[in-house]
């Protein structure tokens, strides 16, 4: 919806006088990237419903694909994930920033793994709770990222978090951050 609001102020002001603010302009073209990427993902999504391939999609592909998000040992711990990300989430849910420590409360990570993991690529979060199993309080060895490759997984994770940090910018709470 957030989108839909700063493409349409766009498409106004072309029609008015031909020409966007500069202060709202690296915000359009955001938004029209998030748009125009969700919409080839919605495209692939309807013609494989319609013609039911999703059915009979070969099982290989699907694990091509987590072979190329994913290593086959463990990485060294990197810093992946920026501050920022932690502070939107933390400013959209009301919460207090500045008593946090880098210990956060355990929904932040079910927040990530939804809005984070499970949207990299398909089954990714399934193979990372394999790779990657809590233990009876719910710990894990390693963070989730370090299973990430260098060539495809880390990329596309730093895309998805930089997309998903301006779309919480842009946001005034968390329902509508999660519109988008």
């Amino acid at each position: 919806m957030v989108c839909e609001i700063y493409l349409k102020y766009r498409d106004d002001c072309l029609a008015k006088d031909g020409r966007l603010p500069s202060t709202h302009e690296h915000i359009i073209r955001a938004c029209d990237a998030v748009m125009r990427g969700l919409a080839r993902v919605g495209i692939v999504a309807l013609v494989d419903e319609a013609t039911g391939y999703q059915e009979v999609r070969d099982k290989k592909a699907l694990q091509s694909i987590l072979d190329a998000f994913l290593r086959k040992e463990l990485a060294a711990w990197a810093l992946r994930f920026p501050k920022e990300f932690y502070e939107q989430i933390f400013r959209l849910r009301g919460w207090n920033w500045e008593s946090i420590s880098s210990k956060r409360p355990r929904i932040v990570g079910k927040i990530t793994k939804d809005i984070v993991y499970a949207r990299l690529a398909p089954g990714i979060v399934k193979e990372l709770e394999s790779k990657n199993p809590a233990d009876e309080k719910g710990y894990r060895k390693a963070r989730h990222h370090q299973w990430l490759t260098d060539d495809v997984g880390n990329p596309a994770l730093a895309q998805h978090l930089h997309t998903v940090v301006t779309l919480m910018k842009l946001s005034d709470s968390w329902i509508n951050s999660m519109a988008c």
